[in-house]
């Protein structure tokens, strides 16, 4: 209740703010400023702490929590590297694995959303340190941020700070510290390799235009040295994706690893990244009308770019390097891709909040022109009226707006997902141990042993680190009726990467059989078959068929295993014979 009652303080707070900053007297200025500091500040303590009350009240998943878990455990402690190639191209993994590993594994999770989330937020008090209150308040209001902070853990949030140094070192000429930031965005994940080259693209924008970013041109010098950074950035981005994606992927990990250049995501433009290039440059109009005739491509960019009442279209120039991500966003056929409540989005936020800084000057001319040509009435113009009393007027609504957009949208404690029950990992229960949760969390370590060579399935919305913890850890049904195919990691070394460069030989792959020796369930949880979700809202799923086919491997589930504990929805079942 106290975290409720505390949530429930800050609404009556801000919505207080609202109401004083609707007047336009000078004389009330500085309070309004100190409005924006308060608002920020409080957002920005409620997203640090909710991600970890999340994790402690068992409100994580095995898509993606659980599977980074269980990467970093076989990586730090059986010594499996290849994972960090497996599946996406996680530069940076061996290293996070290596601090994972250091901690206990009871307080390991904490330390990955901890950090996911203070990274997040450090943009916050730079935004403020360079643009103000009301930038830093934008920021930490963005929507997009805050499904990044609280949708588990993923790599894509490493961009966020890493972006924010690169723009931040380019406005400040600093060019060297720019192309190092830049550069590091490869070895996130491979999708970011073309952000990178996008990064030098800006750079040599800026060669030319540069006037229009710091007010004057540059000197002779900086000039040679952003040339050559930006050739650097999109050489390295293009040939570390090319790279990445027809050999490192192909060698390491499972066909249609990191993006498949067809299949159901992009198949429909052709199969290879050549085919699909040709489609869009020879048919572009087939990719403009996927989009228009695709409600939820309009929600997404209604998202990026409406929120901020569309003000960074006013400055283009910022939001070059979108333009990969928003690409292959448009072009999906995979919903994961175009949906703003998911990951994909985080390296959209800092060039959007740029584009949105520099284009507000723009916007304000906008206001006074249209203010100027308004003149509806004299009662009108008195209340709009002239000079600081108008962009005062402007800045309230723009607050107006992101404030909606914000309460509408966000998981925040202000927002109206987080006070009902429709999203069941965004509601304010989410966030709250019951006594149930810490049931579960006992007979899970009471009856599942810790043995790393036991095996254990578990539904999506199901995920703890005991179970983790594992050479083997699986999503409901895998592993039931059929084994799950468990890669044999001794075939895939450097020494062979190498010859497959080479000659293009690849070795056998070597896989074991593996049934789950135990099935964790929670029938009060969303139902989930792998990773496809029954619409799960309001605690009824909304997706019939996914939840009988559900219902059908619970039953099957219980006809072939022993159940060791059962209670209230909840049950561990172990395969006969273990």
């Amino acid at each position: 209740m106290a975290l409720k009652e505390f949530d429930c303080w800050v609404s009556v707070r801000i919505c207080s703010f609202l109401r004083r900053a609707c007047s336009l007297m000078d004389s009330q200025a500085s309070r309004i400023k100190n409005r924006w500091l308060f608002a920020t500040t409080a957002l920005a303590v409620a997203f640090l702490i909710l991600p970890l009350a999340k994790i402690f009240s068992l409100h994580s998943s095995y898509f993606d929590l659980g599977i980074f878990e269980n990467v970093f455990y076989q990586i730090a402690i059986i010594g499996e590297w290849q994972m960090a190639f497996s599946g996406h191209v996680l530069g940076l993994a061996p290293a996070y694995s290596w601090l994972y590993g250091m901690l206990p594994f009871a307080v390991a999770p904490y330390f990955l959303v901890g950090t996911q989330a203070a990274l997040l937020v450090l943009p916050t008090l730079l935004l403020y340190r360079r643009f103000g209150k009301f930038l830093a308040f934008v920021y930490i209001a963005f929507c997009p941020l805050w499904v990044n902070a609280h949708f588990d853990f993923h790599f894509d949030h490493l961009v966020v700070p890493l972006l924010m140094g690169f723009y931040l070192a380019l406005l400040d000429r600093r060019i060297g510290w720019a192309v190092l930031s830049a550069t590091l965005l490869i070895f996130v994940k491979e999708t970011f390799a073309l952000q990178t080259a996008a990064c030098g693209v800006l750079m040599l924008w800026a060669v030319f235009r540069g006037s229009s970013i710091w007010g004057q041109p540059l000197d002779l010098i900086r000039r040679r040295w952003l040339v050559v950074g930006s050739v650097w950035l999109f050489c390295a981005g293009l040939g570390c994706f090319y790279f990445e994606v027809q050999y490192l992927l192909p060698y390491f990990g499972p066909e249609g690893a990191g993006i498949a250049w067809g299949g159901a995501a992009f198949g429909w433009l052709g199969q290879g990244f050549g085919e699909i290039l040709q489609t869009i440059i020879t048919k572009p109009y087939l990719v403009v009308w996927d989009i228009i005739t695709t409600p939820r491509k309009l929600v997404y960019l209604g998202v990026v770019f409406g929120m901020l009442a569309f003000i960074p279209l006013l400055r283009p120039a910022f939001l070059i390097p979108t333009i990969p991500l928003l690409g292959i966003a448009m072009i999906s056929r995979l919903p994961n891709y175009y949906d703003y409540n998911t990951h994909y989005m985080a390296g959209l936020i800092v060039p959007v909040m740029f584009a949105f800084a520099h284009g507000l000057p723009r916007a304000e001319k906008i206001w006074e022109k249209l203010v100027i040509r308004m003149g509806v009435s004299s009662r009108i113009s008195a209340l709009i009226g002239t000079g600081d009393h108008s962009r005062q007027l402007f800045y309230m609504l723009l607050f107006g707006w992101i404030f909606v957009g914000h309460v509408m949208l966000s998981p925040s404690p202000i927002s109206r997902l987080f006070w009902s029950d429709k999203v069941w990992t965004y509601s304010w229960q989410a966030y709250v141990p019951t006594e149930r949760v810490a049931m579960i969390k006992s007979m899970m370590e009471k009856y599942i042993p810790a043995d790393p060579d036991i095996s254990v399935t578990t539904q999506n919305m199901l995920n703890y680190s005991h179970l983790a913890h594992r050479k083997v850890y699986s999503p409901f049904p895998m592993g039931i009726a059929e084994p799950r195919k468990v890669m044999d990691w001794s075939s895939r070394t450097w020494d062979g990467l190498g010859v497959f460069l080479k000659t293009g030989y690849k070795p056998t792959a070597i896989t074991h059989d593996r049934y789950a020796d135990y099935v964790v369930l929670d029938l009060k949880r969303p139902y989930f078959l792998i990773d496809r979700g029954c619409g799960w809202i309001y605690g009824e799923c909304r997706d019939k068929e996914v939840e009988k086919k559900f219902l059908g491997w619970v039953a099957y589930t219980r006809s072939v295993y022993d159940a060791v504990f059962e209670r209230d929805g909840f049950m561990i079942l172990r395969r006969r014979g273990v």
